[in-house]
């Protein structure tokens, strides 16, 4: 295809509906999966993309290839051009649509730090999106947040600007493969989300230059440079008093010339309004559409580019030539994705890709990975066979113990009932959530498998609710109304499942846009947990919460914690798998636990300055120092960790890690190598993570772990915002977590001149 050729026969209208989306719900009878007759005069031309075909439905992964097949019939056949649309999806941790893979969350994600399981979950994203005619992923997030107020905190990978590059990375390249046969990819959100005033969705972001550019900005570039992302989208915040969307510096100065970033840069959804009615940056949404066009957004989720581009056209404030630059890019992503060439998929081969054994085994592979084991006092973990279990707490038997605020049945969960009882025409106008093939909301977590249905297969249980959610939304002043019943108290052990329910509104206690002034369980769940305490029962919890949440109560009164995060679809297997030893947890905090908020921010790459406090070095309530460290977590067993000397051949350090496991069950370790480097012309973080690798051992086996750590990726903005290595002291750190040294060796740095730029960054340490 001839895609400039395309682009000069195109009328003005068709250029800015490439630039536009729309709902396929206006074009499409969800009854009978066919072009309406409305088509012709709601989309008369071909659009950039439609959203969510699955995702706003309870279409079955079938249904949505037959849909997506008429939808791209409409615009290849019977639009004067024959574009074909993109359409998109968010898949964050699998599709957001039903009866698909749904993987644990991406907190889960960096838990493993395993970024291999990452490659192959956005490979097996990819595979099931395109079985069903989608083609677009609003993913992965590459935000580095740091403030646990924020509700989307689970949507990140955690804390640490190297392990969410790595995952990001492999995402990345896993999802979109060639792009033919794979998705395009989006990172999202640039740039510093989540580090917002009061941790609110949207709220102003303050940090300097270098403090973007060598810590917020580097998931991005490494993704950009590695990856070859198709698309970047940006975020919904300010920095430095002017909307991401609207932001030149940002858009053009930034991505488009400091990292070279060659695809397409869209509009979050609503993020361009808002630069007009939220952050009020100007008058009308004409002005809003002019000033994100020409800061560099090419495509916006919405229509008002639809809707005002072609007069602000006419009156000259957008140029021609900077429209035509953003239909080309569109056009182009079009052509890699081979939409051009076949817009169409096989139906009768959906139901073997889409939740395919393959896929399935991966979703408990990776839940099995991020599971930590915080606390095993006395080995109260794993519990042994022939116990009686008493299971308490309001995710003990609940399906959405298990997910986060992007997948899918929790996602949908307020726009299905705030549509309840509307007729079609309301939901269309809406472009809202659309059941009829459903009786039963909880229909739509398909098969998935509390922990009590898991738990009983394994022992005898006595499960009680006790609470009946994770938070009393109504202030019901009998919600605590309960007792401990004697057959509860008759159990040898008793396990609680407390947490947080996670979506978009809908009764939930974190995700999108529901941030939070505590970053603790709610004190309903921490009152139970005391009463469970008094019984003198060993006390075992398991925390099914999205987000990180601060710990000191629980950390007091229970004898073993295990942190799941939401593990997915295969959640409670795998959960109860841990619990009783078939398996070892293998995961690592992606975070720092506070021992209360006062501490916040608390992360462990802070500069030093950060980690102390002149000249008393504490709190008047408390020390400076967290409750769990990032990269903690325990295991069922033992190792032997031997580290050799380093040695400092030419612009690497060297050395290897000796570990065997000495107890009698498997497991895993990660070997984490930390770097601290001092007094060059900034300040520089305390530590900071520049390698890992996770190895898996049986009782008695042993292994080596080789690391070479570049020393140009240790380079920095200095003062004179040269990219470079400055004459400065550097300290080499091997060890289990950020904490838990194991060796260290230090080296003096010297260049002539006091500097060595750097012309190539480099992102990557691992060796393979």
């Amino acid at each position: 295809m001839d895609i400039v050729k395309l682009l000069n026969e195109m009328t003005i209208e068709e250029k800015v509906a490439q630039l536009s989306g729309g709902s396929f719900k206006q074009i499409l009878d969800l009854k009978t999966l066919r072009i309406n007759n409305h088509a012709k005069e709601r989309m008369p031309y071909s659009v950039g993309h439609l959203d969510r075909v699955g995702g706003s439905t309870d279409l079955t992964p079938r249904e949505i290839a037959m849909a997506a097949n008429e939808l791209q019939r409409y615009f290849v056949e019977e639009t004067r051009l024959g574009i074909p649309v993109l359409l998109s999806t968010e898949g964050t941790s699998g599709v957001l649509s039903r009866n698909y893979t749904l993987f644990p969350g991406n907190l889960n994600t960096g838990a493993m730090f395993d970024e291999h399981l990452t490659y192959e979950m956005g490979k097996a994203i990819g595979k099931e999106l395109r079985a069903a005619g989608e083609n677009w992923v609003l993913a992965p997030v590459v935000d580095t947040i740091r403030e646990f107020r924020y509700g989307r905190y689970e949507e990140s990978y955690g804390e640490d600007i190297y392990l969410v590059a790595r995952n990001g990375v492999e995402y990345v390249k896993g999802l979109q493969g060639d792009l033919k046969t794979g998705a395009a990819a989006t990172l999202k959100h640039y740039v510093a989300q989540g580090i917002s005033d009061g941790g609110r969705n949207t709220a102003p972001v303050h940090l300097g230059q270098r403090e973007l550019l060598n810590e917020y900005l580097v998931p991005f570039e490494a993704c950009v440079k590695e990856a070859n992302p198709a698309t970047i989208m940006a975020a919904y915040h300010e920095i430095d008093g002017i909307p991401t969307h609207a932001s030149k510096y940002l858009l053009l100065d930034i991505l488009r010339e400091k990292l070279g970033f060659e695809g397409l840069t869209v509009s979050d959804g609503n993020g361009i309004q808002l630069v007009n009615h939220f952050q009020e940056y100007c008058g009308t949404l004409n002005e809003a559409a002019s000033l994100c066009i020409n800061a560099g957004i090419d495509l916006e989720l919405d229509d008002v580019y639809r809707r005002f581009l072609i007069s602000e056209a006419e009156k000259g404030t957008v140029s021609m030539e900077r429209i035509d630059e953003a239909v080309l890019r569109v056009l182009t992503l079009k052509e890699q994705l081979g939409l051009f060439e076949n817009p169409y998929v096989d139906i009768d081969k959906v139901d073997e890709i889409v939740m395919c054994g393959k896929h399935l085994n991966l979703a408990y592979e990776m839940a099995v990975n991020s599971i930590i084991l915080l606390k095993n006092q006395d080995r109260v973990l794993p519990v042994a066979k022939g116990k009686k279990i008493g299971l308490v707490g309001p995710l003990s038997n609940r399906k959405d113990f298990a997910y986060g605020d992007y997948s899918y049945p929790t996602h949908i969960k307020e726009v299905y009932y705030a549509c309840a009882g509307l007729s079609e025409d309301e939901i269309l106008a809406r472009s809202a959530f659309s059941a009829s093939r459903i009786k039963e909301f909880d229909e739509l977590y398909h098969d998935t498998a509390t922990i009590y249905e898991e738990l009983k297969i394994r022992y005898t249980v006595v499960q009680r609710d006790l609470l009946r959610d994770t938070y009393n939304y109504y202030k019901d002043p009998k919600f605590e109304d309960y007792e401990l019943d004697d057959e509860l108290l008759g159990c040898d052990v008793l396990v609680a499942v407390l947490g947080e329910t996670s979506g978009m509104g809908y009764e939930n206690d974190t995700g999108e846009s529901t941030d939070r002034t505590e970053i603790t369980l709610s004190k309903e769940q921490r009152n139970l947990l005391a009463k469970l305490k008094k019984t003198g029962k060993p006390l075992i919890l398991i925390l099914a919460n999205a987000k990180p949440v601060e710990l000191s109560i629980e950390s007091d009164l229970c004898d073993g914690i295990m942190e799941a995060f939401k593990t997915g679809y295969y959640g409670a297997r795998a959960i109860c798998d841990v619990l009783d030893g078939s398996v070892s947890p293998g995961g690592k905090l992606p975070v720092t636990i506070p021992k209360h908020i006062g501490q916040c921010p608390i992360y462990y790459s802070q500069r030093i300055t950060g980690k102390k406090q002149f000249w008393r070095n504490k709190y008047l309530e408390m020390d400076l120092n967290p409750l769990y460290e990032f990269g903690f977590g325990l295991s069922y067993t033992d190792f032997i960790i031997d580290v050799s000397d380093f040695t400092c051949k030419g612009d690497s350090v060297c050395g290897e890690v000796r570990l065997k496991n000495i107890g009698d069950r498997a497991g895993s370790e990660v070997i984490q190598l930390y770097v601290k480097k001092r007094f060059g012309t900034i300040s520089q973080p305390e530590r900071e993570l520049k390698f890992y690798k996770k190895v898996y051992l049986k009782p008695g086996e042993e292994c080596l772990v080789p690391f070479c750590l570049r020393l140009d990726s240790l380079a920095y903005y200095n003062i004179d915002m040269d990219y470079c290595l400055e004459d400065s002291e550097v300290t080499v750190m091997i060890g289990t977590s950020s904490k838990e040294i194991l060796k260290e060796e230090t080296y003096k740095l010297e260049f002539p001149g006091g500097k060595k730029l750097i012309k190539e960054k480099v992102f990557n340490n691992n060796m393979n």
